[in-house]
């Protein structure tokens, strides 16, 4: 899927959410400005704050997953491995995916 971002919608619609691979934050990252490449990591926080308000465990759950991807592969900012192991383990509890479960070991190994 080709990501696109609006940057005045913090949160990504709905029938978007689950298409959303860790390729597709790649590819933005290698187009988008430096400020840009930071903003997508409060996208895919706000986003997963809206859906589990409300109640959507699912989408929740991998938008927590792009979050430990992005955080610990593609941005790595201070403090990535903890920040990262922290969304991965909550996208298993909200939805315990074995393609969840496959990133707890990479993570604990860290970057």
């Amino acid at each position: 899927m080709m990501l696109k971002i609006d940057w005045g919608e913090p949160v990504m619609p709905e029938n978007d959410v689950l298409h959303v691979q860790p390729s597709d934050l790649d590819a933005l990252y290698v187009a988008a400005s430096d400020f840009d490449k930071s903003n997508l990591f409060f996208v895919l926080l706000t986003s997963f704050h809206h859906y589990m308000d409300a109640g959507k465990r699912e989408k929740a759950a991998h938008l927590c997953f792009l979050m430990a991807y992005y955080l610990f592969i593609t941005l790595t900012p201070p403090g990535s491995c903890e920040l990262a192991m922290h969304y991965i383990k909550q996208a298993i509890a909200l939805n315990p995916l074995e393609t969840y479960r496959e990133w707890l070991p990479l993570i604990e190994k860290g970057n």
